[in-house]
């Protein structure tokens, strides 16, 4: 018959504590950009607006497809892109950015929404850079993929903030 060893209290409260520290630093590493995403796509809702023609359009479904074991699954989700045509001070241009730091993610549901609203030969109302008008957004505001970075990283921060006032008062150490 064997049996664990028993470790102290002491240690099981250090071991707690590095775990709270470490699902800290991980909810800022997350929480970090989606912050910086979220107050610079805030931002441009103060830029200048003007009316924009759509002048192509694009709904991409992709699609990745896994097998595990015996079964294939398949994963799919949408993509959005759009190009548009407007003029500022008399000066044409030419943009195609949708949302304003997406980090290259877009929700897949809202991506449907967007080809809906923004469907070719339509106007839209633009947002653009006051500095430089070459910079312009479709859909301006902070995106939904910097909006969810950011809630994960503060949910993971309260997380971590609990379980490190948890192991400071010694309630529910980790058994080794």
């Amino acid at each position: 018959m064997s049996t664990t060893p028993k470790v102290s209290a002491e240690r099981t409260k250090r071991q707690s504590l590095a775990f709270a520290r470490n699902l800290m630093v991980l909810a800022a590493l997350v929480f970090a950009p989606g912050l910086w995403g979220v107050v610079n796509g805030a931002l441009t809702l103060r830029w200048p607006r003007t009316t924009a023609t759509i002048v192509d359009s694009d709904l991409r479904r992709l699609s990745t497809q896994m097998n595990s074991g015996t079964s294939r699954e398949r994963d799919e989700w949408n993509s959005y892109s759009a190009h548009y045509s407007y003029a500022v001070n008399g000066k044409e241009y030419f943009a195609g950015r949708v949302e304003p730091y997406d980090f290259g993610m877009q929700n897949s549901a809202g991506a449907e929404k967007m080809r809906q609203r923004h469907p070719v030969g339509s106007s839209a109302q633009i947002a653009y850079n006051p500095e430089d008008p070459q910079i312009a957004y479709l859909e301006p505001g902070p995106s939904s993929f910097a909006l969810a970075l950011a809630g994960i990283g503060v949910c993971m921060g309260l997380c971590g903030l609990w379980v490190r006032s948890l192991a400071k008062r010694g309630i529910g150490g980790m058994e080794t």
